[in-house]
């Protein structure tokens, strides 16, 4: 009984969890390419948890090529009511006390700051940055600022040849294709810091964000969605390989003239209130 207690162990120590004597680990006997393309449909915080599955795993997690890091993973209050009754939605939210909420913050944000150092971010082919949450969890007003810093400091110090540069903007570029950002406050050296480090960038969607940049260009994208955002005088998209451009919602401070260069576009929507801008001109 002790020798075939201790094969059992040894079974799943080499396997994975939930594997005995008797049923191989087949999960852990794919390739690393299906593993990490499994990976690329988890959020975040359930692709680090991997690493308690099996000694391979244990570092598999830093090479996924998708990162989707995102506050709901961490709010504790229910997410299953399906009704819009006023009243219910009061009563959920005084469930949690507001020290509970302000611990769902905290646990993302030092998650999120972490997970940042110890991923290579520059080799990423997708992130989503989902700093957002349902209407019951707390987040506080300076959480789109936080999250804005998050991503400008790896811009400005990660590069795919080494995790951490301390010498400023690197020259090398990202591998990143997809950029999609939630709540996530963006300042006028945005744009800078993407046509600098992000030349592969071929589709960005910004949701709910705030955003000081006057301009948006690019010569990589090709799908750009612009969702319920607030400008601050937002005067000019200008792309020669954009084939689509959704703006949807939001509002544009200033009495401006927004110009839209894109040579090729294919499919346009504009959805904006008529304060949106002076004029738009489509060129």
């Amino acid at each position: 009984m002790e020798l075939e207690g201790a094969s059992r162990e040894r079974a799943c120590a080499s396997g994975g969890a939930g594997t005995s004597a008797g049923d191989p680990d087949r999960l852990s006997a794919l390739p690393d390419c299906l593993l990490l393309a499994i990976m690329s449909f988890l959020k975040a915080r359930q692709v680090v948890q991997t690493c308690v599955l099996a000694t391979r795993w244990r570092h598999l997690w830093r090479s996924a090529p998708c990162l989707h890091m995102d506050l709901n993973e961490f709010i504790t209050s229910p997410l299953d009511n399906d009704s819009s009754d006023p009243e219910l939605d009061a009563l959920l939210l005084n469930i949690s006390s507001r020290n509970k909420k302000e611990k769902e913050w905290e646990d993302f944000e030092d998650f999120a700051q972490n997970l940042m150092h110890r991923c290579n971010i520059a080799l990423l082919d997708s992130l989503r940055l989902h700093a957002g949450c349902v209407p019951w969890s707390y987040v506080p007003k300076f959480a789109d600022g936080v999250a804005g810093g998050w991503l400008r400091r790896a811009m400005k110090y990660c590069a795919p040849e080494s995790p951490w540069q301390r010498e400023g903007l690197s020259s090398d570029s990202w591998h990143l294709k997809r950029l999609y950002l939630c709540n996530v406050a963006l300042d006028s050296r945005f744009t800078k810091h993407v046509s600098s480090v992000c030349r592969s960038l071929e589709d960005l969607e910004l949701k709910d964000c705030k955003c000081e940049l006057r301009a948006i260009t690019s010569d990589s994208l090709k799908n750009l969605v612009l969702n319920n955002c607030k400008w601050y005088k937002l005067s000019e998209i200008k792309s020669p390989t954009l084939k689509s451009l959704l703006i949807s919602g939001g509002s544009n401070t200033g009495d401006c003239v927004l110009v839209i260069v894109v040579p090729v576009i294919a499919h346009l929507c504009l959805d904006v209130p008529l304060h949106f801008a002076r004029r738009i001109s489509v060129n």
